[in-house]
């Protein structure tokens, strides 16, 4: 592919990503670049890609990036989005993704931590860093996505009719909401900020806002030391909701703390929490163990007889 088809493709990609939001156009960024990329080194042109091409990059995302169902979904869509897009302004044919099989996602949400694999997930940021303790309890406390905390700015920290707050930009919305900042993430922030003043809350070594990728791979070594295996920032948040509603907290004010998009998703957490809890597994148990007790015992005595 020569340099001039290349930048042609980017010239596109640029174009569909200025008609997105700020927030999404930095998500979708990265899913379509790697895609770009990945036709780059394979020659292609990616507005005459080929399902080959496709399978390829879905393949690549699973076996090099280690990506699961979900993740690798949300790249199918992106892409899909963006062919939609150079299709209808003339820039391409088809779309390659058309011919090749979507992800498939497990209805079932992950539940994350219980309260007890929390407590040593923060435990074990508080002995590590201050910027990975008030990473690790705010995400936890406020169910952010990641996203919308590393977008924060210190200047996004104030007062509410007496109250601390966070202003967050969640997904989708335009304006900033108040999110209620407990003490101790209150604390865990203003440790972790320092003399600083202005600018993002959380930054690299060099002073930059800290990105996505490198919160998450810091949140994954993190959970792996505190001995807790395929945690991500997504399960941190997921880990919010179960706790919460371990904590009898309404499905209601669980949803809108969690800015869950649909009520069903909260009932899709609760229903797994609950299917597990009262599973009829523990019933047959507790059944075995006490005619098993039983047996063993008159058969103890019948020995010593």
């Amino acid at each position: 592919m020569s340099g001039k088809t290349f930048k042609k493709a980017q010239r596109i990609v640029d174009q569909w990503l200025l008609t997105k939001t700020d927030r999404t156009r930095v998500e979708y960024e990265r899913d379509i670049n790697r895609y770009v990329h990945h036709c780059v080194a394979l020659g292609v042109n990616p507005l005459r890609a080929e399902p080959g091409t496709a399978a390829t990059y879905l393949s690549m995302l699973r076996d090099e990036y280690g990506m699961g169902p979900s993740a690798r979904l949300r790249a199918y869509r992106v892409v899909c989005a963006f062919y939609n897009y150079a299709k209808r302004w003339g820039h391409a044919r088809r779309n390659p993704f058309d011919d090749v099989p979507k992800p498939s996602v497990v209805a079932e949400p992950k539940l994350g931590m219980a309260l007890d694999g929390a407590v040593h997930f923060v435990r074990e940021a508080f002995y590590t860093s201050e910027r990975l303790y008030a990473l690790a309890v705010t995400l936890l406390v406020l169910g952010l996505r990641i996203s919308e905390l590393l977008s924060a700015d210190i200047e996004d920290i104030s007062t509410e009719a007496g109250q601390r707050v966070l202003w967050v930009l969640r997904k989708g919305r335009d304006e900033k909401i108040a999110m209620a900042l407990p003490d101790f993430v209150f604390a865990a922030l203003v440790a972790y900020i320092g003399t600083r003043r202005s600018g993002p809350i959380f930054v690299t070594r060099t002073g930059k806002r800290l990105t996505p990728h490198g919160a998450y791979d810091s949140v994954v070594r993190l959970a792996a030391r505190a001995g807790l295996h395929h945690i991500s920032p997504h399960l941190i948040r997921a880990s919010t909701t179960v706790i919460l509603l371990e904590l009898q907290q309404g499905l209601e004010k669980v949803q809108e703390h969690l800015d869950h998009g649909s009520p069903q998703t909260t009932v899709g957490y609760n229903k797994k929490r609950l299917r597990l809890s009262a599973s009829p597994g523990f019933v047959l148990e507790r059944a075995l163990v006490d005619a098993l007790g039983s047996s063993m015992e008159q058969s103890r005595i019948a020995v010593a007889a």
